[in-house]
């Protein structure tokens, strides 16, 4: 009877193994506590990869997202440079060299980095442009500040008050899970998700191959922070759209099925007048597929505004 109850715990505990390896990944690892990362921030910016182009008196920050890094906006680069200081930066862990480091900020975190990235560069006048989680990053400057005085968003707005969908969940705790499994689980799991879970060509981009993306699961540590903000019921809170005192581009692609914004969040940003929106061919990552149409929009709107 005692060994049939000891090999009874044993297999309960090798089931129960990995869902207990990653709740306990998730209750006891956090980001780097608040007193550290203060300490750190002037060293953490210092260390950015970051590109300057241009020496325009206004300047354009542009932030990338997941997986990408600071060469995704190269052909923007081109179309801006000679009338602005174009400024960007790859989000720590996500540089094409991997270093071999795996630093992880939660987004109150990277937000403080990107403050003290657009302080340095000193310039009276700064325009933001982000694209995917750089968006979700940059997206508390639709809140008055000091600052940003523009704001664009490249396909990542919000859901506000509707409900996310299933997809939206699955594909995101896929990839927080990624972060925390040893790599080459981690790299098997991204693509998985790419292909499987997202089915990227067909959904989410027709200009864009899973083969396309890095698989590091390095990056994939948003993820992680924020499913880790959604279990201690800590997120932090969005702007509300009758808030928003930045001026505010809109853009996203048309081509896809699965959306990373509400459509009564859109239709309340047109109704009280908070922002301009626009639509473009492509998938989520039209600023490669088209990246012309969307500088001329860009360049327009800026001028305007």
């Amino acid at each position: 009877m005692k060994k049939i109850l000891i090999w009874t715990f044993v297999v309960i505990l090798v089931v129960l193994s990995p869902i207990l390896y990653l709740a306990g990944t998730f209750v006891f690892t956090g980001p780097m506590p608040d007193d550290e990362f203060q300490k750190n921030l002037p060293l953490i910016v210092k260390n950015l990869e970051v590109n300057i182009d241009g020496e325009g008196e206004e300047a354009i920050v542009m932030v990338h997202g997941y997986p990408d890094s600071l060469e995704l906006w190269d052909k923007q680069v081109e179309y801006f440079k000679n009338d602005y200081t174009i400024a960007r930066f790859t989000l720590p862990g996500f540089e094409l060299k991997d270093s071999g480091q795996r630093p992880h900020y939660n987004i109150a975190q990277i937000r403080m980095i990107m403050d003290a990235f657009i302080k340095s560069l000193g310039k009276d006048k700064v325009t933001v442009l982000a694209h995917d989680w750089g968006a979700t990053y940059a997206s508390h400057y639709l809140a008055k500040n000091d600052l940003v005085d523009r704001l664009i968003l490249l396909d990542i707005g919000s859901y506000g008050n509707e409900k996310s969908p299933t997809i939206n969940l699955k594909y995101t705790f896929a990839l927080a899970v990624a972060w925390v499994l040893p790599e080459f689980l981690g790299e098997k799991l991204t693509l998985y998700t790419a292909e499987n879970i997202l089915k990227l060509e067909e959904d989410v981009d027709p200009n864009k191959k899973a083969a396309d993306l890095r698989p590091d699961p390095r990056m994939t540590y948003p993820y992680w922070h924020l499913w880790n903000d959604i279990l201690a019921d800590d997120l932090p809170q969005r702007v509300a759209v009758e808030d928003f005192g930045t001026p505010l581009l809109f853009i996203y692609g048309k081509d896809k099925n699965i959306w990373f914004h509400g459509e009564q969040w859109l239709k309340q940003v047109m109704a009280l007048n908070k922002g301009q929106v626009e639509t473009v061919p492509g998938g989520h990552w039209f600023i490669e597929s088209s990246a012309e149409l969307v500088s001329n929009k860009v360049d327009n709107w800026i001028s305007a505004n």
